[in-house]
């Protein structure tokens, strides 16, 4: 660790002597170490002997971050307190200090990844409470305060609330963080830099889902990182997306033995999760058993023939074609002459169990034979999708916003550029733009969608219907939108900077997380930034 450069960042702080500086020391196996400063000559002196202190300890400082205090304002705690559990879980972007010595102080990066805002028990995931308990387990294990913490303390006292500007230094290289906004501690990027840096996360996250395949192909599902604890169920339906996910990213990485390995999982789907009617051998479903409730559901059967059609178009083999098959005439089955579906069917009976329960099966199945038509060429299939999309016209589906939708929607059109349909994908993108500009939570899917949506207005033009594209799309907002959503959804990775501070960094670092749910890491997760990621890469401009 070249301590030097922190006098470069020392360089940086408009503050000298009298201000604090918070130092956090970043491990692969545990929390970071988070300790205060003055910002004086002193300074690398002290931060070389608490590195010191941590590697008798058995820990090498691997990453080294620093942040200066740029504002403070004096705040009433019960106004403060509030303000926090009102504000979206995990989304706290200042820190907190509850004297002026700063004895007791926290970053906002410790106040989020110690889930010291959580969840009420029983109640609502948005109604959110300041807890006691993780707050003075991890002043117990991880910080030098001599005391406990409770609520009562400072209920007629002010606090104050700061803000920083951060740097992480990692392998030599000092890394300027985002001050502001909820891109607040994230690396800059510039824009000569962007895809540069994408293709990483990429890279990153497409060997963070490899690796949580097992041997068997069944995966090691997710976690939540606060505090290192593991999903414990199991969902076969984002287990087969996720390998779609997968695949599409090996092969933009062009590695053919990760190829291989990722054919586990779709063995093991079909080994233990498809069911062949025994009434009629030329029909088979997927069914799951997710919490021991076996059930087949609309979408199940949709991504299974993606994800398997996605392995074949790949690797030019036609190993799965009769099992694809068998489950695109289970699908049909699911579907009326009308376009109108049945999503849940009880497993083994295959009677109605739910006639109505994911608005988002319709467009996986529509997806999956589609792209089982495109390998196959059996008429049949795109006479089925093109009943489900008059269903969807018809029902204004595109108010949905579904990514899938608009994924089927682009390879429909390049089979049948017929303006309903092209109309319909339209609507599909162009309803909630502003909402998806102003979103502060990552929600990956929506850049699926938008790039999806992209392709087919680029084919629109090749086919000259610009005109119809004016008619529903702003174009400027769409461009505009698909820019900040790519770089906004940086948010949802763990870089370095943001992954020390949770229990066990090295288990999550290059893997992408939904914040707001707990910072939780699920392969499905991972998967939908991947696949918009990748569309960006291949597709945009």
């Amino acid at each position: 660790m070249d301590l030097g450069l922190i006098e470069d960042i020392r360089s940086r702080s408009e503050h000298e002597g009298d201000k604090w500086l918070f130092i956090s020391l970043g491990f692969p196996g545990r929390r970071a170490h988070v300790f205060k400063l003055k910002n004086n000559s002193y300074l690398i002196a002290k931060v070389k002997d608490e590195m010191k202190k941590l590697k008798d300890s058995g820990y090498d400082t691997e990453w080294l971050r620093v942040d200066l205090i740029t504002s403070e304002e004096k705040i009433k705690f019960t106004d403060l307190h509030d303000e926090m559990i009102k504000t979206r879980r995990n989304y706290v972007d200042y820190g907190i200090a509850f004297d002026p010595d700063y004895s007791l102080a926290f970053l906002p990066e410790e106040i989020n990844a110690n889930a010291f805002i959580r969840p009420v028990p029983g109640k609502d995931h948005r109604t959110l409470f300041m807890c006691e308990r993780n707050i003075n387990t991890y002043l117990k294990k991880f910080k030098s305060y001599r005391g406990i913490y409770f609520h009562k303390k400072y209920a007629n006292r002010s606090v104050t609330k700061f803000y920083t500007k951060g740097y992480l230094v990692e392998d030599g290289k000092i890394y300027d963080l985002i001050p502001d906004g909820h891109m607040h501690g994230i690396r800059k990027i510039g824009a000569n830099q962007s895809k540069s840096e994408y293709r990483r996360l990429v890279k990153t996250a497409t060997k963070y889902l490899s690796d949580q395949l097992n041997e068997n192909g069944r995966y090691e599902y997710g976690k939540f990182p606060h505090f290192d604890k593991n999903i414990g169920f199991y969902n076969i339906l984002r287990h087969t997306s996720s390998t779609y996910s997968l695949l599409e990213g090996l092969e933009y990485l062009n590695d053919k033995s990760g190829i291989e390995w990722a054919k586990k999982s779709l063995d093991y789907l079909l080994e233990n999760y498809m069911h062949i009617d025994p009434e009629e051998k030329e029909a088979a479903y997927i069914f799951d058993d997710t919490k021991n409730i076996n059930e087949i559901k609309l979408g199940q059967n949709g991504v299974a023939l993606i994800a398997l059609t996605k392995y074949m178009s790949m690797t030019g083999s036609e190993e799965y074609l009769d099992a694809a098959k068998k489950i695109a005439r289970g699908t049909m089955r699911m579907i009326g002459e009308d376009g109108d579906t049945v999503h849940v069917l009880n497993y083994p009976e295959l009677t109605v169990k739910e006639e109505k329960r994911v608005i988002y099966y319709d467009g996986e199945a529509a997806f999956g034979l589609m792209r089982l038509y495109q390998l196959d060429q059996n008429p049949e299939w795109l006479e089925y999708v093109e009943i489900l999309f008059n269903h969807f016209i018809e029902n204004d589906y595109w108010k949905y916003s579904d990514h899938w939708l608009s994924y089927c929607t682009y390879e429909l059109t390049k089979v049948k550029p017929e303006e309903k349909y092209f109309i319909f994908g339209l609507k599909n993108i162009s309803k909630r733009l502003n909402y998806i500009y102003q979103r502060e939570t990552t929600f990956p899917t929506f850049l699926e969608m938008l790039m999806a949506g992209y392709k087919m207005v680029e084919l629109m033009k090749e086919k000259g219907k610009q005109h119809i594209v004016g008619e529903y799309l702003d174009e400027e907002k769409f461009n505009e939108t698909i820019e900040k959503r790519v770089d906004y959804q940086r948010t949802g990775y763990f870089y370095p900077e943001v992954a020390m501070y949770f229990k066990n960094p090295g288990s999550i670092l290059g893997s992408f997380f939904i914040k707001h749910h707990g910072y939780r890491v699920r392969i499905d997760d991972v998967q939908h930034y991947i696949s918009g990621y990748i569309q960006y890469l291949e597709n945009y401009k």
